[in-house]
């Protein structure tokens, strides 16, 4: 099995990017700087910031004047001020390092106990905001909140608020300074330079730090792990490395600062690049590097650790990642036999030949994705073992190459899936439906709308790949192996490209006089990413949360989709209103008889009833009750 988390060996050869990263970020010429280290969910950026940090700590043992500390910003997701939680984390980091001088720890340690006193300032403010003002200004407040019914507690509360928030003023607001609108500039110079002053020794040159899981964080969050790092932390001898989803940056950014209309610059771009000097984009895995990286987790399931990295060198020294073609299967093999065990010759073998007769189709849906590369083999190791388990491991018990294939079909569409699942049900001699599809999109003058989903390059490439003739299979056994797949399931939307999110993002805020952009832009995406478009909307439109207006232009505009498209409507969970009927007209115009079936399940439901979808603003005539 291969664990979901930043990996200790370079299969994704991220060397030379490690490398580059790890000298520019101990350049003191560069300092401050952060560095933005941008992929999207699973591209392997945690991996990526692991093997920075091997390399720091590499060069920091020819040269002792480096720190390298982690923080995953993710820890601080509970916390009532994220900015306040990252620099207690930093400045404790530094504080307990073995190589720090007692210097610098008694600098880092007053900084420390003054974020003690933001902490029990920011915790009074959840409490009683009015005793904070109170306290802080001098001013009388009302008395209008309850923090307890305890006289005696309440008068607690209160000496402890005001002593703490007197503290915070003493040291960071002068007293002519109380009114001043910059006197919270004030108090994050101040911060700063005593920051810069705690670290002011010739023992320490480079503090780098390594921040992961920013963008797992909610919004508010991200923003505040930011600000906290250019305005407080950012000083002489700091480098940050922030790894992150740069569309996730960009939505939080956006949801803080929306976009102000009739104004060009786009904010949160400009917002990103004020806080990150240097941008480093980690290319999206190719379909070849995909195909490759499935044979080298395969050769790491049967191989030991050193082994594997033997393995790994032999494959760079050999340059066999530069070539523009997938690395030959019979190759791998050759390759791999003088690291594996003889007891696993058989098996590695085995697995390897079923997951080259799929790598392609495989590495053509996961986008890139090393993360979803795993989970797929996961879940395939896992489906054998089950297989074992329930049927033996006798001859023709079960086809591990049939299981692999329709763990394919069900990551490329679950529908198709499931509907496969429907087919097999049925079969009598042979699959009679999966017969006639197969004969359908082998004939270019075979146009069966039944069959049109089944029609598209991903899933034609599915079809024809080994095992081909499905239609002469019984697909009992596999389906229980995989029958928790056959209930609809949400999208992953991490296995989205980020065109397809950038569509969805567009759907989610569109109004009426972008669908056409919309429109475009989904026709413009390639097969497997409308698919997922639609995948992650007809779940919407059953529940109501698509708009009618949306509806009629993915109907009208996108004839592959209409059947799911009504299946969700069948299921519409609201009282369509009257302001819908221009719309549903529209989409009875493009397809009569769907339209027409729809009209009358939702009128046997009760949802739309014939004297509303009979009106509308002219006051049209409706021919037999119809549109």
């Amino acid at each position: 099995m291969w664990l979901d988390n930043a990996s200790e060996v370079d299969i994704l050869f991220y060397e030379p990017y490690a490398n580059v990263i790890a000298d520019i970020s101990q350049n003191p010429n560069y300092k401050p700087l952060t560095i933005g280290v941008f992929g999207v969910w699973g591209a392997g950026k945690s991996t990526l910031l692991k093997l920075i940090k091997q390399k720091i700590d590499e060069k920091a043992q020819k040269k002792e004047k480096t720190l390298c500390i982690n923080i995953n910003a993710w820890m601080f997701e509970g916390y009532e001020d994220a900015k306040v939680a990252l620099m207690e984390a930093l400045l404790r980091e530094i504080k307990e390092h073995k190589d720090i001088p007692s210097k610098v720890k008694d600098g880092i340690s007053k900084l420390l106990k003054k974020l003690d006193l933001f902490k029990l300032a920011t915790k009074a403010v959840s409490v009683g905001a009015p005793l904070i003002a109170s306290a802080a200004t001098g001013n009388p407040v009302p008395f209008m909140i309850s923090i307890s019914t305890n006289a005696e507690a309440i008068g607690e509360s209160v000496k402890n608020t005001a002593n703490a928030v007197q503290s915070i003023r003493d040291d960071y607001i002068k007293t002519d300074e109380v009114n001043d609108e910059n006197s919270v500039v004030n108090n994050v110079r101040k911060f700063r330079e005593e920051f810069q002053k705690a670290l002011e020794d010739d023992a320490i040159e480079n503090i780098i730090v390594l921040i992961d899981d920013l963008d797992r964080c909610q919004p508010d969050r991200i923003i505040e792990t930011l600000e906290a790092i250019k305005l407080f932390l950012s000083v002489e001898k700091m480098t940050f490395i922030i790894a992150a989803d740069e569309n996730v940056i960009q939505y939080a950014i956006r949801k803080k600062y929306p976009p102000i209309e009739n104004y060009t610059v786009n904010l949160d771009k400009e917002y990103i690049e004020k806080i990150i000097q240097l941008p480093i984009y980690i290319p999206e895995l190719s379909s070849k590097d995909i195909e490759n990286y499935l044979m080298f987790l395969v050769v790491q399931e049967y191989c030991p650790k050193e082994q594997f990295k033997a393995f790994l060198e032999k494959i760079k020294k050999e340059k066999l990642l530069i070539s523009d073609d997938v690395i030959d299967v019979q190759k791998i093999k050759e390759k791999a036999m003088d690291f594996i065990g003889d007891e696993n010759k058989r098996k590695f073998e085995e697995t390897v030949d079923v997951i080259a007769g799929i790598k392609a189709i495989v590495a053509g849906n996961l986008k890139g994705n090393p993360r979803q590369t795993k989970r797929f083999l996961n879940t395939y190791i896992t489906k054998k073992k089950l297989a074992e388990l329930y049927f033996g491991t006798d001859e023709g018990a079960l086809d591990t190459r049939v299981l692999a294939k329709l763990l394919v079909l069900q990551k490329l569409d679950n529908d198709l899936f499931i509907q496969l699942n429907e087919w097999n049900k049925r079969f009598t001699t042979e699959n009679e439906e999966f017969k006639a599809m197969l004969e359908c999109i082998e004939s270019p003058d075979n146009e069966n709308e039944k069959f049109k989903a089944w029609n598209v390059p991903s899933i034609i490439k599915w079809v024809e790949s080994e095992p081909k003739h499905l239609e002469k299979i019984r697909l009992d056994r596999y389906f229980y192996l995989t029958r928790e797949s056959l209930k609809k399931a949400d999208v992953d939307i991490s296995t989205l490209s980020a065109a397809a999110k950038d569509v969805l993002e567009h759907i989610g805020r569109a109004a009426r006089g972008l669908m056409p952009q919309i429109v475009e832009k989904i026709a413009a995406l390639n097969a497997v990413d409308q698919s997922k478009v639609f995948e992650v909307v007809t779940p919407k439109i059953k529940k109501g949360e698509i708009e009618f207006y949306i509806i009629r232009s993915l109907f009208v505009n996108f004839e592959a989709y209409r059947d799911k498209i009504c299946n969700a409507l069948e299921g519409y969970s609201k009282k369509i209103t009257l302001g819908s009927v221009p719309a549903i007209r529209e989409m009875r115009a493009a397809d009569l008889k769907k339209v027409d079936d729809l009209l009358a399940t939702w009128e046997k439901s009760g949802i739309l009833e014939k004297k509303d979808y009979r009106r509308n603003k002219k006051r049209r005539k409706i021919k037999n009750g119809n549109f």
